[in-house]
């Protein structure tokens, strides 16, 4: 399968991380300090807000906005200076992470909400923690506690919301569907050797076109293929190719 084009350009990114063969990467608690104090370092280095994240043993996950092209720099700054420094202390060699970091751009604000409260849960999620403000290393227990890397997230938009009602929200699960939609993300293609993200869900084509022959060709002008909307649709390829061209 083809690799993704790599977006870098400003917004919304939901980061994942994980070990090489899933080992555990974050062990003692220096570890995960280390980990925080480098967050800290790209999140000044680089203009980047953290507004949520969870560090487990295995691997992490952040949601981040960027303001300039520069995700891939400091990601790759972050991956590769935990990596350097875990390897020293352990005496280990060779590759610490299963590869490069996956990145997910958002829909929406939505869907930003949804991808926060499925970070903010991983660890209760993975029985880590049987109490949702247990886990200490990620954005909640920065902001229940107040430690000193509070300033990762001082800037994060699950301050806008109440900690008692924010916690109250968190402890309710995310329905299937809306698990299902997390790792989703906006279309990515390529146009005359250029990216294009087209952030426009393929349902949306057919609310805004009754016609669906109408819908069908927005949707093929916008990036989509014939086969992606057959499936959406529950047809064939070729009646959809023909809807399209009649």
């Amino acid at each position: 399968m083809a690799r993704k084009p790599r977006i870098n350009e400003p917004g919304f990114y939901h980061i994942v991380n994980r070990g090489v063969n899933k080992s555990e990467i974050f062990i003692e608690k220096e570890d995960f300090h280390k980990f925080l104090e480098l967050m800290l370092k790209i999140k000044n280095d680089y203009n980047i807000t953290f507004h949520s994240f969870t560090i487990l043993p295995t691997h992490y996950h952040i949601l981040i906005e960027t303001h300039k092209d520069n995700l891939s720099e400091a990601m790759r700054l972050l991956n590769s200076a935990y990596a350097a420094w875990y390897n020293f202390k352990s005496g280990r060699v060779g590759h610490l992470w299963k590869g490069r970091f996956d990145s997910y751009m958002l829909f929406d604000e939505e869907h930003f909400w949804n991808v926060i409260k499925y970070i903010e849960r991983n660890a209760l999620a993975l029985n880590l923690v049987d109490d949702i403000t247990k886990w200490d290393y990620q954005s909640l227990a920065l902001r229940v506690k107040k430690t000193k890397f509070f300033e990762i997230i001082n800037d994060s938009k699950i301050l806008t919301k109440p900690l008692n009602e924010y916690i109250k929200w968190l402890n309710k699960p995310l329905s299937e569907i809306e698990i299902a939609e997390i790792y989703k993300e906006p279309k990515i293609v390529m146009v005359d050797g250029e990216i294009k993200v087209v952030r426009k869900k393929l349902p949306e084509f057919f609310e805004e076109f009754k016609d669906k022959k109408e819908a069908i060709k927005a949707a093929k002008a916008n990036g989509y293929k014939y086969s992606e909307i057959a499936r959406f649709l529950g047809i064939s390829n070729a009646y959809v190719s023909k809807l399209a061209k009649s």
